[in-house]
């Protein structure tokens, strides 16, 4: 099964290239298959880093994980961004997304 283009694995673990809208009405992932990037609505605003926190924080709580196993690694400033998982496997994450 190939994977989806925004999900990779890596030595350190799996990265996800997301795509944030923050300020939205609820939290909630939006996953494509075809899509470059994951989808991902927070309701928090992008203000002192909250939208940032919010997210990390969200991905952690929807894959099963413990926060301190999602690392955002690029794109603080910007609304495309990747974040870093480590202790899991690609196969358990396609299956938490529902893909």
């Amino acid at each position: 099964m190939a994977l989806p283009k925004y999900i990779r694995e890596t030595d350190h673990g799996v990265t996800l290239a997301i795509r944030v809208q923050p300020r939205a009405s609820r939290d909630e992932i939006i996953a494509d298959a075809d899509a470059n990037q994951l989808k991902v609505r927070i309701t928090a605003p992008p203000v002192d880093s909250a939208a940032n926190k919010a997210l990390l924080k969200f991905i952690a709580k929807s894959l099963g994980l413990p926060p301190r196993t999602v690392t955002l690694i690029r794109g603080d400033k910007n609304r495309s961004k990747t974040l870093l998982i480590t202790g899991t496997e690609t196969s358990s994450i396609l299956a938490k997304l529902h893909i």
